[in-house]
């Protein structure tokens, strides 16, 4: 077994302490796309008749705070957090704090100015998520279609500055065809990519289109597709012998269903902050949250991590021969039964189908050597754990 990188470790000890070693600053909730799918989107009016959003002055506030705490990786994430005309300023600042800073974006506000900043003040990463491989791709799906364009240059802007940039992508029905595409970009410019494992449903205020959303069967076995292209050589086989140890027709439990705190960063080592100012485990956990406007970051802090010590896992999980390769989490089966200790049934059905599909898809696929998931290096998601 490899060992853990230095940010495995001090995620790992930050768990073990209750340290807020990582944290996501929401910054806004608008967005200039409108993907159908979207948890959080919302029109500056609709943001605005659900709160205001939090100013630099109070971010950078949080910011000092949370580094005190132990805060040592910060995400900045949104909606676009590049919308907002102060993001240069509340990213630079943290920078200069100490920490290392990520940024989530959709890649088409990539301006010269943004570019300059990044050169003199280097992102640990920016995760630039791709939703097709062309225009009429993002038009169907982001009602946008020069973002294809804006995204694709984006990307290579940033690539030329010397920035290190990770792809994300999210598949659904309006843009499942376009993935061997999507890794083809990804491997031809050398750059890390994932996927989002299940595309969460609406759990926050954002209008997402369920319509859209592949089926769990579906799902799988176009997440098996994309494995098979992407992992490297000793990824794809641990992988398969991994998955092919979980298919056991006579399966029978050597142990009894036991109760199993969730094992992500949520709420252990990590928080979320909202763009109006609620301290959360996870942005798709609301089971316990806290206003950080009304208590100091500390006490916010105190009372995630209590609550998420009666957060667990279905009991049924804890004896499942899927559990070693299935990505079930609190945040998935919450948003999908509304409680934490329901057994995602939809979740069962994906993992399944994904590896029935995975195995059918890898028996003598020789992988492309040197092309790795964003996973297999390191993960500023909450669940590196």
């Amino acid at each position: 077994m490899a060992k853990p990188s230095i940010k495995q470790y001090i995620f790992r000890a930050g768990a073990a302490k209750r340290v807020p070693v990582s944290g996501t600053f929401e910054l806004t909730a608008r967005c200039n796309l409108n993907c159908r799918m979207c948890y959080i989107h919302m029109s500056p009016e609709e943001q605005s008749a659900c709160g205001k959003e939090l100013s630099a002055a109070q971010w950078l506030q949080l910011g000092r705070q949370a580094v005190d705490a132990g805060m040592v990786y910060l995400l900045i994430t949104g909606g676009e957090p590049m919308l907002r005309p102060d993001f240069l300023e509340i990213y630079t600042e943290m920078v200069k704090m100490g920490g290392k800073v990520s940024i989530n974006t959709n890649g088409t506000l990539i301006t010269p100015a943004v570019l300059e900043c990044f050169r003199k003040f280097p992102p640990e990463t920016v995760n630039v998520t791709v939703y097709g491989a062309s225009s009429a791709t993002y038009h169907s799906l982001c009602g946008v279609a020069s973002g294809y364009e804006k995204a694709i240059q984006g990307i290579l802007s940033l690539k030329e500055a010397g920035i290190r940039v990770n792809i994300n992508t999210t598949f659904t029905s309006c843009n499942e065809a376009d993935l061997e595409k999507i890794v083809t970009f990804a491997r031809e410019n050398g750059l890390p990519i994932r996927t989002a494992a299940y595309v969460y449903p609406k759990v926050r205020t954002g209008q997402g289109e369920q319509t859209i959303t592949l089926s769990p069967e579906d799902h799988g076995r176009l997440t098996a597709r994309f494995d098979s292209l992407v992992l490297s050589a000793e990824r794809l086989g641990s992988r398969r012998r991994q998955v092919q140890s979980c298919i056991k027709d006579d399966f029978v439990p050597e142990k009894a269903p036991a109760k199993r705190p969730s094992g992500c960063m949520a709420g252990r080592g990590a928080f979320w902050i909202t763009w109006e100012g609620m301290m959360l485990s996870c942005g798709m956990l609301s089971n316990s949250s806290a206003n950080i406007l009304q208590k100091p970051f500390q006490t916010c802090w105190n009372e995630i991590t209590a609550g998420m010590t009666q957060v667990y896992l279905p009991e049924e999980c804890s004896v499942c021969p899927y559990d070693p390769i299935c990505p079930v989490c609190a945040a998935l089966t919450q948003s999908l039964n509304g409680d934490s200790a329901a057994v995602p049934k939809e979740m069962c059905r994906y993992i399944r189908a994904y590896s029935e599909a995975f195995l059918s898809l890898t028996e003598g696929l020789e992988p492309i050597q040197g092309f790795l998931t964003e996973s297999e290096e390191e993960s500023s998601a909450t669940c590196i754990l």
